[in-house]
């Protein structure tokens, strides 16, 4: 077994064993077993290299437009990395049973074959150039080592958490390595420096990992899209303004009105950031719908990036149809978490518009911090003196005539004193400042309430005709446990959305196409879901019977050889020169001691003769056997004269 050949069949088992994929390897490993049991070979030219290369592309982009319409599991970029060896093995192959056994490196590489017809052009404009001899040649090489290593590269798509993929991937290459090696080179210098970039590998993809681990750490808030927390758990002053500043569409809503969707209500105020008190998600929804209880009904269309995310959904929402191959679970405070999202999802939701539950003693807590202005802004709005639906109306009638709405203020690492100041000093904020203020008002007055933040649906798409939500349309409120229920209070002065629409960026308008384009071609995948796998079924049969037919068609372009004798046979072809009058010369020395024998070839056999006069007759009769082409149809005739006049001079002779 040759040394390429074994590495061959040991990166084809690697990659059967940690990608499990056995029979594909088999299928492999089998047409190179007959490949290599078999004699005969196919005389391949150079543009059905190319043809059989650009297969391998096509067969690539194939596989991804696939993975990617049918909106698999796996990213796109693992499957066509895991099943490489099936996308370039027609170019293996082409090699292995030609009878070149070689590969032209414009069979992987367009660059080779502009450079090669380049050349060929430039090489026919040359003025008297009449031998194209050359012109098909091109840069060749043994594809079975590089196909072992991007064999190798493959496996690496399992993702395996051990060592194996390391261990196969170093044994290859310690083979390779080894294999070509200077001879001369120290072996024991070798193995140390073999062992050396071993060790740093290994330790330094640790030390990466580790990095890449404190990156997305400390760089949560930028990695998520802004969300510091994915499960809503948790939020501070300034999340959400840095939210508004984007102009990316999140979703799209069909509706009958404007309404506020809910992701998350907070009722724990830490100080520096407010959280959940009762985080834990069940797959129980609190919601229950009453008697005589009317349900409003919305459609939303989302495309979602992680396979776990927090929903936005109006209040009291009971149920949600269109998301069966997800999971849906719930907090009591209102979030709703989607497990095994889609890459895109249609779903309906039908809500009460009203939230259940009782409030808890977090619901009333006052930080003591924040004490003195709670107490002195209560009494000069005498919220103890007012009813709960007064004292919420009044709260809100105070911050809309008295403060300002702002864009966003940027991050505030002490949200005690930006909430002091947005009170005390500038009245000036931006809707989560309102709604932290309050939800403490509320609460000095005795109100249970909590912080809540979601999305505005108010911006409507006449041509799409439905509303659009984009991430700057992010807005925080509070809610009120008013009279049994808990009513929604937003105190943010109304012209908030307007000013936000103000600061749209200049390019929105494109960003937009190139959005609703994209929303078009999910729509579409999902409403033919199900006749997708036939579809791209069919397309592979027609793409193989296209194939097939442009194999069979090329057929008799294909001359059958042998790998012991690689060089067209005599009896393939006819032979050139065989009517050399220099026979005649030959033919008067048979049966003599001075014939050629049967080992000789001519210019051997004039050279033991020591006839110097047959010299330059063989090399005319080479010229003439070998190069027809060269000799012109003078020079020919003048063989034939000249042989004729040796002839009527040594008739029967013998050399002197």
């Amino acid at each position: 077994m040759n040394r390429a050949l074994f590495f061959l069949i040991f990166s084809l088992v690697a990659w059967a064993w940690l990608l499990q994929t056995w029979i594909a390897a088999a299928g492999l490993l089998l047409i190179i077993t007959i490949n290599k049991s078999i004699t005969w070979r196919w005389q391949i030219t150079l543009q059905q290299f190319y043809r059989w290369g650009d297969l391998a592309s096509l067969l690539t982009m194939l596989l991804l437009m696939y993975v990617y319409v049918t909106q698999v599991d796996e990213r796109p970029i693992f499957i066509v990395l895991k099943w490489l060896p099936l996308l370039f093995c027609p170019v293996l192959f082409a090699q292995l049973f030609s009878s070149e056994q070689k590969l032209p490196l414009g069979t992987l590489f367009y660059s080779y074959r502009r450079r090669q017809f380049s050349q060929k052009k430039h090489r026919l404009d040359l003025p008297g150039f009449k031998n194209l001899e050359g012109l098909t040649s091109a840069p060749e090489i043994d594809f079975q080592l590089p196909y072992a290593a991007l064999t190798i590269l493959s496996a690496g798509a399992a993702n395996v958490q051990n060592l194996n993929y390391f261990a196969v991937a170093i044994a290859l290459f310690i083979a390779v390595l080894w294999s070509s090696r200077p001879k001369h080179a120290s072996k024991s210098a070798w193995f140390f420096l073999i062992t050396l970039a071993i060790v740093s590998g290994h330790f330094g993809q640790q030390g990466l990992r580790r990095l890449q681990n404190i990156i997305e750490y400390n760089s949560l808030e930028w990695l998520g899209n802004w969300e510091a927390d994915p499960f809503k758990t948790q939020t501070s002053i300034g999340d959400l303004g840095e939210m508004k500043l984007s102009d990316k569409i999140v979703f799209r809503v069909k509706a009958q009105q404007p309404l506020y969707l809910l992701q998350a209500s907070y009722d724990r105020y830490l100080g520096k950031s407010w959280s959940v008190s009762r985080y834990v998600f069940s797959d129980d929804n609190p919601v229950q719908a009453t008697q005589n209880q009317t349900l409003q009904e919305l459609e939303i269309l989302q495309q979602f990036n992680k396979r776990e995310e927090i929903l936005a959904l109006p209040d009291g929402t009971l149920n949600v149809t269109g998301l069966e191959g997800a999971n849906l679970q719930y907090n009591s405070l209102g979030a709703i978490k989607i497990t095994d999202a889609p890459d895109f999802a249609d779903y309906r939701v039908f809500f009460t518009g009203e939230r259940n539950g009782a409030p808890s003693r977090y619901d009333l807590q006052i930080p003591k911090q924040h004490s003195d202005w709670l107490m002195q802004l209560g009494r000069n709005l005498k919220l103890s003196e007012l009813k709960p639906q007064a004292a919420a109306a009044e709260i809100t009638h105070y911050f809309r005539h008295n403060f300002y709405y702002s864009l966003y203020l940027g991050s505030e690492p002490d949200a005690d004193l930006a909430l002091r100041n947005f009170i005390l000093k500038s009245k000036a904020g931006h809707c989560e400042y309102f709604a932290v203020a309050s939800v403490l008002l509320l609460r000095q007055a005795g109100i249970p309430a909590r912080l809540a933040n979601g999305y505005a649906v108010e911006e409507f798409d006449p041509q799409q005709q439905l509303y659009v939500v984009r991430r700057r349309h992010a807005h925080a409120w509070a809610i009120a446990y008013i009279d049994g229920k808990w009513q929604m209070v937003d105190s943010t002065p109304s012209q908030w959305l307007e000013m936000e629409n103000e600061q749209a960026s200049f390019f929105q308008p494109l960003n937009d196409w190139f959005s609703n384009r994209l929303f078009a071609l999910k729509q579409w995948q999902a409403r033919h879901d199900k006749n997708q796998n036939s579809i791209w079924l069919g397309a592979a049969f027609l793409l193989a019977c296209y194939i097939g037919w442009r194999i069979y068609s090329a057929r008799r372009q294909l001359t059958r050889t042998t790998t012991q004798n690689a060089h067209v046979s005599r009896e393939t072809i006819a032979l050139q020169g065989l009517d050399s009058a220099f026979y005649l010369i030959e033919a008067q020395f048979a049966n003599t001691e001075f014939a050629r024998n049967k080992y000789e070839s001519s210019a051997q056999w004039v050279k033991r003769l020591q006839m110097t006069e047959l010299e330059s007759l063989a090399k005319l009769h080479y010229q003439l056997r070998f190069d027809p082409r060269s000799l012109l149809p003078a020079t020919e005739l003048e063989l034939q004269d000249k042989v004729s006049g040796w002839l009527e001079s040594h008739p029967k002779s013998k050399p002197d």
